[in-house]
């Protein structure tokens, strides 16, 4: 029987740990841009925000041609059970998938099996003759939540108001997910309002639960 002493013990753990964050040529293995926005996600964001995350990085990754960040956004959104709105039948994450296997055709496009219902999401267009305005209804004592996520640089602008016309969230982006989130008192329909002072469309996604 060999003995190994704790130091021996010590080292090789040592070693062990040093070569999981090593590449087979010795480099230090870096995350895509595109895998670091998904991970900064803050502690305890709600899934509506860690979806419309996902989808800046995996827009950002597609830009880019990243396959790893592109799977590393579809991972996200299947995980979170998020899924195009009703009369979208587009998939973000079975196009970023599939585009990613297009670039690096080592890794094939994983099986997609049924999950839980998570947040759903929708893509539009909006421009200053060409406002949005979009009917939901919300559960009285389960938590609200939407976000507006730019696809461009150009000012984007959410705001949501009750049955009564009383504004609850009010949020302004052009390079980040602006998130409303509120409880609601009752089960009534809310008014969410998408809006820019651009004359040209301007391009967006509204991620709700």
């Amino acid at each position: 029987m060999v003995n190994w002493s704790m130091g021996t013990l010590a080292g090789a753990a040592w070693l062990l740990s040093a070569c999981n964050g090593m590449a087979s040529n010795g480099a230090a293995v870096q995350p895509s841009r595109g895998e670091v926005a998904i991970a900064a996600s803050p502690v305890g964001a709600s899934a509506v925000m860690r979806t419309a995350d996902a989808i800046m990085a995996g827009q950002a990754a597609e830009e880019s041609s990243d396959a790893a960040a592109m799977r590393a956004a579809a991972r996200t959104l299947e995980s979170l059970g998020a899924r195009p709105d009703g009369d979208q039948a587009v998939s973000l994450s079975r196009g970023w998938n599939e585009k990613a296997s297009l670039i690096d055709p080592s890794v094939s496009p994983p099986v997609y099996r049924g999950r839980a219902l998570g947040p759903s999401y929708k893509k539009g267009l909006v421009s200053a003759t060409s406002r949005v305005s979009i009917a939901q209804i919300f559960l009285a004592g389960k938590k609200a939540s939407v976000a507006l996520v730019p696809v461009s640089e150009k000012p984007v602008s959410i705001e949501v108001s009750d049955g009564e016309g009383k504004k609850i969230c009010s949020r302004h982006t052009s390079s980040r997910p602006a998130n409303c989130e509120w409880l609601p008192l009752f089960t009534e329909r809310y008014q969410i309002n998408i809006r820019t002072s651009e004359s040209r469309p301007v391009p967006y996604y509204l991620v709700s639960n």
